[in-house]
């Protein structure tokens, strides 16, 4: 098995400008509203800096799922990275990496996540990650709306 089989990548367009989009993803009150379909966001703390931590719990389906991880580098406006592990029995802790790209119409956010023991636990984080940023880029979408 390829070891390039075992890592992800997904792209997602936020229609909004980089700058607004990045600290959308960095603030934890906006995490709280995006999930992957079928899940809700139960709780989001962080401590955004280099060597802080995060932990997210969502539920999904009656399920609770809870991860947690450390930011490994933050460049404002352009990339963050952490690492990713669910806490469960045998966890397997990842990387996740995702740019800021702007791009016509908006910002193109580019994740990648190494680090998986298979191609089938890849290909489900995958799946989460798509579904997760669409639900990012509809919650923004809604922010940028005017108010009357």
């Amino acid at each position: 098995m390829a070891a390039a089989s075992k890592r992800l990548r997904v792209t997602q367009l936020v229609r909004s400008p980089r700058e607004d989009v990045f600290e959308a993803f960095c603030d934890p009150k906006i995490a709280r509203k995006w999930a992957p379909e079928g899940c809700r966001m139960v709780s989001f703390r962080a401590d955004m800096r280099v060597g802080g931590t995060y932990r997210q719990a969502m539920r999904c389906r009656g399920d609770l799922h809870v991860a947690h991880g450390a930011y490994r580098k933050i460049v404002r406006g352009k990339e963050v990275a952490f690492t990713h592990q669910w806490e469960e029995e045998d966890p397997v802790e990842t990387l996740v990496n995702i740019r800021f790209r702007p791009t016509k119409g908006g910002t193109e956010l580019v994740l990648s996540q190494t680090g998986f023991q298979d191609v089938a636990e890849a290909r489900g984080h995958k799946d989460g990650w798509s579904s997760a940023l669409a639900s990012f880029a509809k919650v923004v979408a809604a922010r940028r709306r005017p108010r009357r």
